[in-house]
Protein backbone atom coordinates (compact mmCIF):
# COMPACT_ATOMS: atom_id res chain seq x y z
CA UNK A 1 0.00 0.00 0.00
CA UNK A 2 1.44 3.52 -0.99
CA UNK A 3 1.62 6.16 1.32
CA UNK A 4 0.94 9.82 0.92
CA UNK A 5 4.60 10.61 1.23
CA UNK A 6 5.57 8.34 -1.26
CA UNK A 7 2.67 9.52 -3.99
CA UNK A 8 5.09 12.48 -5.70
CA UNK A 9 5.24 14.75 -8.99
CA UNK A 10 6.28 12.37 -11.93
CA UNK A 11 6.32 9.16 -9.53
CA UNK A 12 5.75 5.95 -10.76
CA UNK A 13 3.49 3.84 -8.64
CA UNK A 14 2.01 0.93 -11.09
CA UNK A 15 -0.38 -1.76 -9.94
CA UNK A 16 -0.43 0.17 -6.02
CA UNK A 17 -3.10 0.26 -4.00
CA UNK A 18 -3.51 3.61 -2.21
CA UNK A 19 -6.82 3.93 0.48
CA UNK A 20 -8.20 6.20 3.11
CA UNK A 21 -5.40 9.43 1.76
CA UNK A 22 -5.49 12.94 1.86
CA UNK A 23 -4.30 14.29 -1.11
CA UNK A 24 -5.84 17.61 -1.70
CA UNK A 25 -3.73 20.18 -2.83
CA UNK A 26 -0.70 18.34 -3.85
CA UNK A 27 1.36 18.67 -6.66
CA UNK A 28 1.18 15.47 -8.71
CA UNK A 29 1.78 15.80 -12.29
CA UNK A 30 2.57 13.09 -14.73
CA UNK A 31 1.91 10.77 -11.64
CA UNK A 32 1.96 7.35 -13.17
CA UNK A 33 -0.96 4.89 -11.39
CA UNK A 34 -2.04 3.11 -13.96
CA UNK A 35 -3.60 -1.02 -12.87
CA UNK A 36 -3.52 0.38 -9.83
CA UNK A 37 -6.48 0.45 -6.61
CA UNK A 38 -7.66 3.75 -4.93
CA UNK A 39 -10.61 4.03 -2.65
CA UNK A 40 -11.30 7.02 -0.41
CA UNK A 41 -9.10 9.23 -1.75
CA UNK A 42 -9.09 12.88 -1.96
CA UNK A 43 -7.69 14.49 -4.63
CA UNK A 44 -9.53 17.64 -4.18
CA UNK A 45 -7.67 20.85 -5.78
CA UNK A 46 -4.61 18.38 -6.66
CA UNK A 47 -2.81 19.80 -9.51
CA UNK A 48 -2.68 16.06 -11.84
CA UNK A 49 -2.07 17.17 -15.24
CA UNK A 50 -0.95 14.65 -17.44
CA UNK A 51 -1.54 12.08 -14.61
CA UNK A 52 -2.06 8.02 -15.63
CA UNK A 53 -4.78 6.29 -14.47
CA UNK A 54 -4.97 3.44 -17.30
CA UNK A 55 -7.19 0.48 -16.23
CA UNK A 56 -7.38 2.00 -12.47
CA UNK A 57 -10.17 0.84 -10.23
CA UNK A 58 -11.73 3.88 -8.16
CA UNK A 59 -13.83 4.03 -5.72
CA UNK A 60 -15.25 7.09 -3.72
CA UNK A 61 -12.53 9.34 -5.01
CA UNK A 62 -12.84 12.92 -4.78
CA UNK A 63 -10.95 15.16 -7.69
CA UNK A 64 -13.21 18.24 -7.00
CA UNK A 65 -11.31 21.50 -8.49
CA UNK A 66 -8.59 19.15 -9.65
CA UNK A 67 -6.46 19.78 -12.48
CA UNK A 68 -6.40 17.00 -14.87
CA UNK A 69 -5.40 18.52 -17.95
CA UNK A 70 -4.34 15.76 -20.15
CA UNK A 71 -4.67 13.10 -17.59
CA UNK A 72 -5.56 9.33 -18.72
CA UNK A 73 -8.22 6.84 -17.23
CA UNK A 74 -8.32 5.04 -20.62
CA UNK A 75 -10.23 1.42 -19.46
CA UNK A 76 -10.36 2.66 -15.79
CA UNK A 77 -13.39 1.54 -13.43
CA UNK A 78 -14.71 4.84 -11.80
CA UNK A 79 -17.39 4.69 -8.93
CA UNK A 80 -18.62 7.04 -6.78
CA UNK A 81 -15.99 9.38 -8.06
CA UNK A 82 -16.59 13.22 -7.87
CA UNK A 83 -15.03 15.32 -10.86
CA UNK A 84 -17.15 18.24 -9.71
CA UNK A 85 -15.26 21.93 -10.71
CA UNK A 86 -12.02 19.31 -12.25
CA UNK A 87 -10.37 20.73 -14.91
CA UNK A 88 -10.89 17.71 -17.74
CA UNK A 89 -9.11 19.41 -20.61
CA UNK A 90 -7.52 17.07 -22.81
CA UNK A 91 -8.19 13.78 -20.72
CA UNK A 92 -9.03 10.73 -21.61
CA UNK A 93 -11.72 8.65 -20.78
CA UNK A 94 -11.79 6.17 -23.38
CA UNK A 95 -13.82 2.57 -22.11
CA UNK A 96 -14.11 3.86 -18.62
CA UNK A 97 -16.65 2.03 -16.94
CA UNK A 98 -19.04 5.07 -14.81
CA UNK A 99 -20.54 3.66 -11.67
CA UNK A 100 -22.64 6.91 -10.21
CA UNK A 101 -19.60 9.38 -11.64
CA UNK A 102 -21.04 12.26 -13.36
CA UNK A 103 -17.82 13.36 -16.03
CA UNK A 104 -20.40 16.60 -16.85
CA UNK A 105 -19.67 17.99 -13.57
CA UNK A 106 -16.01 18.89 -14.50
CA UNK A 107 -15.01 21.38 -17.33
CA UNK A 108 -14.79 19.79 -20.73
CA UNK A 109 -12.79 20.72 -23.73
CA UNK A 110 -11.14 18.43 -26.14
CA UNK A 111 -12.10 15.36 -23.75
CA UNK A 112 -12.21 12.21 -25.09
CA UNK A 113 -15.45 10.50 -23.49
CA UNK A 114 -16.54 6.80 -22.74
CA UNK A 115 -18.19 6.84 -26.21
CA UNK A 116 -15.00 7.88 -28.11
CA UNK A 117 -16.92 10.92 -28.37
CA UNK A 118 -14.76 14.34 -28.15
CA UNK A 119 -16.69 16.69 -25.64
CA UNK A 120 -15.66 20.35 -26.16
CA UNK A 121 -18.66 21.89 -24.07
CA UNK A 122 -16.82 24.13 -22.16
CA UNK A 123 -14.05 25.21 -24.74
CA UNK A 124 -15.43 28.47 -25.68
CA UNK A 125 -16.67 29.19 -21.75
CA UNK A 126 -15.90 33.47 -21.96
CA UNK A 127 -12.45 33.44 -20.41
CA UNK A 128 -11.01 36.87 -19.30
CA UNK A 129 -7.50 37.42 -19.62
CA UNK A 130 -6.37 40.38 -17.05
CA UNK A 131 -4.55 42.77 -18.60
CA UNK A 132 -0.40 42.96 -17.96
CA UNK A 133 0.11 45.52 -15.20
CA UNK A 134 1.78 49.14 -16.28
CA UNK A 135 4.36 50.70 -14.48
CA UNK A 136 3.48 53.84 -13.58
Amino acid sequence: MAASNELRMLGQCVECVVTDQNLSGQKLTAIDLRESRIERVDFSGARLGVARFDETVMRDVSFEGADLTGASFADARLTNVSFTGANLTGAVFEGVELGNTDLDAGILCNTQMPNDMLNNSECSTNRTVEPAARGG
